[in-house]
């Protein structure tokens, strides 16, 4: 808890149950909220370069030293950026984050102020509804329609236009999902909920027919402990998910809807957002104010680092505009705001490095 409002600990104990490391006064905080009991104690490691981390991965700091010397400053790539708090609002909190394409804009959820924004191509407010509480994930489906998580119910929502030309959203539908989801995607063919209480992903048809529940569990013959999101792939039945071990390192995972793992990728900390763009994955780095840069066969070609320490933790793409679109959780005043970069050259050079790796020709 200490380390997401950026104050560096020592940590001391592991919970077994979490599989979180923490320190003195969070593991006992953790005790009273939770009730987890299961601690293990934890040595610290000595650093081997003059850094501030006190844990290493399988990821070496030379590949990371190495990352960092190609990494793009996020402040060239910045377009805009907007404050998504309404005046009347004293403060927000970003849960969601995702992208209509018909007439390109944001759709924003804020558990905050229990409510759901749309932001247009200028980042200017064009409608709210209110959501409840539990309300904490938010994803476009279609060009009319959107989906929301709240507890234990995936719920479909139409977006409706009167006759005086006002939008009205309206929720047509609600499923029951397995256990209390807390992270919701859609690729335009089917629905993937994330559930915090048994580590499950589940998987809904766009009708939001039950189709399955994949147990993170025993996909990798390992314990999986998810990190904040998912991604379902636009073109392949699969779907994106990290695996934060934190003693052989965190990794991205690419899962088959049949719960077969293509490839891991190393990546520091924990995942919050995962968004897409063309053969691109971006996934955020809680706490290192960077977005890791995946293709989607699993290599990482490059880092973009936020400026000032900014942390990034949810984002969205926007495929016509070739934008990504950023929310700060942890950050102050920074997470009322909302921040849009340009990916058109990114894109560009990616595509340049498939083609050209495509001409060579073997002996």
């Amino acid at each position: 808890s200490c380390w997401t409002r950026r104050v560096r600990q020592t940590a001391s104990l592991m919970c077994n149950d979490c599989r979180i490391p923490m320190c003195d006064a969070c593991s006992e905080k953790h005790k009273g909220q939770l009730g987890h009991r299961n601690f293990s104690s934890l040595v610290k490691q000595e650093p081997t370069k003059e850094e501030d981390s006190d844990y290493t991965y399988e990821d070496s700091d030379d590949e990371e030293n190495k990352a960092d010397k190609d990494a793009i400053k996020m402040s060239t790539l910045l377009l805009k950026e907007v404050s998504v708090k309404l005046p009347e609002e004293k403060d927000c909190k970003v849960t969601g984050l995702s992208a209509f394409t018909n007439e390109v804009s944001t759709l924003v959820a804020d558990v905050e102020n229990r409510m759901l924004k749309l932001f247009d191509n200028n980042l200017e407010l064009k409608w709210t509804v209110p959501v409840t509480r539990d309300c904490v994930g938010v994803t476009v489906v279609s060009e009319k329609s959107f989906a929301t998580i709240a507890g234990k119910k995936l719920q479909y929502w139409d977006v409706e236009t009167n006759e005086d030309e006002t939008i009205v959203p309206k929720m047509e539908e609600e499923v029951e999902i397995n256990h209390t989801g807390f992270a919701v995607h859609s690729n335009g063919k089917y629905i993937g909920v994330l559930m915090s209480s048994d580590h499950q992903v589940q998987i809904f048809h766009l009708s939001c027919d039950e189709m399955q529940a994949i147990d993170l569990k025993t996909i990798a013959d390992r314990a999986i402990t998810p990190g904040f999101t998912l991604l379902l792939d636009s073109d392949l039945d699969r779907f994106y998910i990290s695996d934060r071990d934190y003693v052989n390192g965190t990794k991205l995972l690419s899962v088959s809807f049949t719960g077969e793992v293509i490839w891991e990728c190393p990546v520091p900390a924990s995942v919050g957002g995962i968004a897409e763009c063309d053969n691109l994955l971006f996934v955020v780095s809680i706490g290192y104010a960077k977005i890791h840069m995946i293709t989607k066969d699993g290599m990482d070609v490059g880092t973009l680092v936020s400026d000032e320490g900014k942390l990034p933790f949810h984002i969205c793409t926007q495929p016509l505009e070739k934008t990504l679109i950023v929310s700060h959780n942890f950050t102050g005043s920074d997470r009322n705001i909302i921040r849009v970069y340009n990916l058109e050259e990114i894109l560009y050079e990616q595509e340049k490095f498939e083609k050209d790796d495509e001409e060579i020709e073997l002996p």
